[in-house]
């Protein structure tokens, strides 16, 4: 159903080779990676294996990011993507930040 919706990438005319050129143009030129400092180095070939770590937040700070988010108009995610985003920045990512959030459906 993806095919016959999205067409084939070989067909310039099709919706997929034009969401795909869009977005080769849109990407471009962005850092492929920050070097930040991390724990242990990385492998050399991606793994794309990974995890989770809880990070307790108290509930009063909690309550005030929330209270931050409604009064903007957004979301707690989107508070706290802003956040992770400035501090990139901040260590030297730019002012073009590039995010991946995995989404379903």
């Amino acid at each position: 159903w993806q095919q016959d919706l999205l067409g084939s990438a070989d067909d310039p005319q099709s919706l997929l080779s034009q969401q795909l050129a869009h977005w080769r143009e849109a990407l471009a030129g962005l850092p492929e990676e920050l070097a930040i400092p991390t724990d242990r180095p990385r492998p050399a070939a991606p793994t794309q294996r990974g995890g989770s770590v809880a990070v307790p937040v108290a509930a009063e700070l909690h309550d005030r990011l929330l209270a931050f988010a409604r009064s903007n108009q957004s979301t707690l995610f989107m508070v706290l993507q802003a956040g992770l985003a400035a501090l990139l920045s901040r260590l030297g990512g730019g002012t073009d930040i590039p995010l991946g959030t995995p989404v379903a459906g």
